[in-house]
């Protein structure tokens, strides 16, 4: 029997989307799926005799009835219920990758509010490697947004349902340009002990820097708030890590990063 917490839901996905009339969006699907019901048993009616059985404003069903409109949150569950990332637990084939794509997002990168893709920043080829090898899991396929210039970053983004994704991806908490997360991914505690530890492995990779003066490798987090800070520490150390806070950064023993496969 399957007791894994479902960590993200259709209805959780729909509220990334405007609801538009809706205060919830989540009742626009269900508005829509009662249409799609009621016009598979009645064929042929109108699109008022619809609205008024359903009591549902004739102007917003008629588009779905006689264009076939399909509302943005019921898009973008279909094109996530597709690809098997909604409903999404620990055992779902895809979670391993969209574990470690939100901690490539919380250590390297963003989510646009305005477009809900992904970003994130690429400093060298096994960086840019290892990023479209995650992405290839998931049948996608990343993209340069931005070359290296002697300023800032190469990023790289999604193509085609990237949109959808970073949607999914806020439901895990990772982080938009427009908010500071005041804590570490909460999906984190519904995981198991493997899923929280490659978690940590792809955020150290990214973001880890090795100190060889205290033998220490040292998270630079001048971007997040000291509450986050400690949140990611507290996580570090429920995985038996020696981790410490400091003013801007996060530091982290060595022997745990070796632990996790990462060399200095």
């Amino acid at each position: 029997m399957n007791d894994r917490p479902v960590l993200v839901t259709p209805p959780m996905l729909a509220r990334t989307y405007s609801g538009r009339a809706y205060e919830d969006p989540w009742d626009l699907v269900t508005d829509y799926q009662r249409v799609l019901e009621y016009t598979g048993e009645h064929p042929n009616a109108s699109p008022g005799g619809v609205a008024s059985a359903l009591d549902l404003p004739r102007g917003r069903v008629r588009p779905w009835i006689d264009d076939g409109a399909i509302p943005h949150p019921v898009r973008g569950i279909q094109t996530a219920e597709s690809r098997g990332w909604v409903p999404l637990t620990e055992i779902s084939e895809v979670f391993d990758p969209i574990n470690r794509l939100v901690a490539w997002v919380c250590s390297r990168g963003t989510i646009k509010p305005e477009t809900y893709g992904p970003y994130v920043r690429i400093e060298s080829s096994d960086d840019r490697e290892r990023f479209e090898s995650l992405v290839t899991q998931l049948g996608l396929e990343a993209r340069e947004h931005r070359t290296d210039d002697s300023l800032r970053s190469t990023e790289l983004t999604i193509r085609d349902d990237g949109a959808v994704l970073g949607r999914l991806l806020t439901c895990l908490d990772a982080p938009t340009d427009d908010d500071t997360r005041a804590v570490a991914p909460q999906y984190l505690i519904d995981v198991s002990e493997e899923a929280q530890r490659e978690f940590a492995r792809v955020y150290l990779e990214n973001r880890a820097v090795y100190w060889e003066f205290n033998d220490r490798w040292l998270i630079d987090h001048q971007n997040r708030s000291d509450r986050y800070r400690r949140s990611l520490a507290t996580f570090f150390q429920t995985l038996g890590a020696e981790a410490d806070v400091h003013e801007d950064a996060v530091s982290v023993d060595d022997y745990f990063v070796s632990e996790l496969g990462i060399e200095h």
